[in-house]
């Protein structure tokens, strides 16, 4: 009997009209599953309208961390392909105004990739959709910055076939310690000796030495800092070993623990380049200030600066991704 008078007294409040509680200054209050809730005022609302939710056999969810996402897919038909993609958040609301606006881009883009491969696009549509559930990590992403992950239904000549399924995130930020990697430099008959001197030796750190006309975003050109530079390239790297679940063996080859010395050989004549180095967390994230030396063009050496951790990470790095 009780879920009867809760249907009927649902159903009276759908149908409804409720200028009279919006004239009141009246508001509606919506519990979510979450147990949160959310009020949305009803001043100058004339009506609801409720409208039956569309059904798709996609599901996606996340594990978020500061340079690399899990993305855990689910899909109740087995036959059914899916694609899943991912941008900048800023990129993504400029780009995509309209879910037919994206799916459109997505078949073009399908399209461009077989012809450039030589491939037919239901070939390239295997190649590049999921199909059943599916983890997937997706490395690449800059600490704090935010993106949109979608995924949708793809059939063989690259249309979509199901509702687009979106989820706006923001990478973790990164936990600040205050420790430095201490750098010194000289030039020898071989190239450039460098020292560096971590104040603490059980931590892993990141040194390296690249020209500063390469700090750009290899697929919208725009500059890059330092830092995001930097992370840009560790990232990049992090694919193989989260999904070999080798995190351990991904310090081993790429940072360092302990004081370390190396020769960058033949540097270009008339070319700047940075020395770098900084720590990393344990998720390969720049965590610390960067100690900075610049070679410069005449190839005389600076001081050492200090690169300092910004408040809010910013920029436009991150453009499309497929499996």
């Amino acid at each position: 009997m009780r879920t009867i008078l809760r249907n009927i007294a649902l159903c009276a409040f759908s149908l409804c009209s409720i200028a009279t509680y919006a004239q009141q200054d009246r508001n509606v209050v919506f519990h979510m599953s979450d147990k949160t809730t959310k009020t949305v005022s009803l001043v100058g609302v004339d009506s609801l309208t409720f409208e039956k939710a569309v059904r798709t056999p996609l599901n996606l969810d996340l594990e978020i961390h500061s340079t690399y996402i899990k993305q855990i897919m689910t899909c109740s038909d087995p036959n059914m392909r899916y694609y899943v993609s991912y941008l900048e958040k800023e990129v993504f609301d400029a780009e995509y105004p309209t879910d037919e606006a994206l799916v459109a881009d997505d078949k073009q883009w399908m399209e461009d990739m077989a012809k450039s491969y030589g491939m037919s696009v239901s070939e390239m549509v295997s190649q590049f959709t999921y199909t059943g559930n599916f983890d997937e990590y997706q490395a690449n992403l800059l600490p704090g910055h935010e993106y949109v992950v979608w995924m949708h239904g793809m059939d063989e000549q690259a249309n979509s076939t199901t509702p687009v399924t979106k989820i706006a995130f923001r990478a973790k930020d990164v936990d600040r310690i205050a420790n430095t990697v201490t750098l010194t430099a000289e030039k020898t008959a071989e190239g450039i000796k460098v020292t560096a001197s971590p104040d603490d030796k059980t931590k892993n750190y990141t040194l390296g030495f690249f020209p500063t006309s390469m700090m750009r975003d290899e697929m919208t050109g725009m500059p890059q800092g330092t830092r995001d530079y930097m992370q840009t390239g560790i990232s990049s790297s992090l694919y193989d070993y989260l999904a070999n679940n080798e995190m351990p063996l991904f310090f081993e080859n790429n940072a360092f623990k302990g004081d370390a010395n190396i020769t960058y050989t033949n540097p270009s004549r008339n070319t700047e380049y940075y020395i770098v180095a900084a720590y990393l967390d344990d998720e390969a994230a720049i965590c610390s200030d960067i100690s900075q030396i610049t070679v410069n063009r005449d190839g005389s050496l600076s001081d050492v600066t200090m690169v300092k951790a910004p408040a809010k990470f910013l920029g436009k790095t991150v453009r499309r991704h497929a499996k």
